[in-house]
């Protein structure tokens, strides 16, 4: 439990990808038009073209679009009841149903800090004998796993690095990336039916890591 107490979040977001999404409809005005985001919300990047897009607004939020890749990003340090990129997400392909959605990716970014990450996971995860016998100097581990949650995959990659988060100096941090990967193709409706569980995926992976971790 004690770990769990030490959990940083950088990041959330929800990627679907899609045999044809159309990046030159993503705009402010097709956001706020179609409700997908508060009107009074204000962009301060935008770029649009047939190949790709992106919207960047001052609440911390990216939308970031290509032929192939929706992504709606949420900078953040702190877990919190509502990101708002899921529901932004299920009003996305909501006003877009006809699109073939191919899949949907759940996915955060948190870190622990470790004073010597390397070694934890090295420890943590490797028989130090098999690395004994190689009588080789190990520079860095990167550990990924991968579970059956329910009707989707829920991979953990763990990386050992430095972390920053605000009001705090940069750290030596193990970094993980938790992603649930939900392979379709689906229906919008199906999707919006995926992305509503975002919270359950979030308690699975708080309870799963401090296990794995000890």
């Amino acid at each position: 439990m004690g770990v769990m107490l030490k959990f940083s979040l950088h990041w959330v977001n929800v990627v679907i990808l899609a045999k044809f999404h159309n990046p030159s409809i993503l705009n402010p005005d097709f956001l706020e038009r179609n409700n997908i985001v508060p009107a009074e919300w204000k962009a301060i990047e935008v770029l649009t073209t047939p190949a790709f897009a992106t919207v960047k607004y001052e609440r911390n939020v990216v939308f970031i679009l290509d032929q192939e890749r929706l992504e709606i990003r949420k900078e953040c340090d702190t877990f919190k009841d509502d990101y708002e990129v899921h529901e932004f997400a299920s009003k996305y392909v909501t006003i877009l149903p006809h699109v073939t959605y191919q899949s949907v990716g759940l996915n955060w970014q948190i870190s622990i800090e470790k004073e010597e990450p390397e070694r934890f996971l090295t420890e943590r995860f490797i028989n130090s004998e098999a690395l004994k016998e190689s009588k080789s100097e190990l520079l860095q581990s990167s550990i990924k796993l991968s579970f059956k949650a329910d009707d989707a995959v829920c991979n953990l990659d763990f990386t050992p690095g430095k972390a920053k988060i605000p009001g705090k100096d940069i750290y030596n941090a193990i970094i993980i990336n938790a992603n649930f990967h939900h392979q379709g193709p689906f229906s919008s409706d199906q999707i919006v039916a995926i992305i509503t569980q975002w919270k359950d995926r979030e308690d699975y992976f708080k309870k799963i890591i401090p296990r794995l971790l000890g």
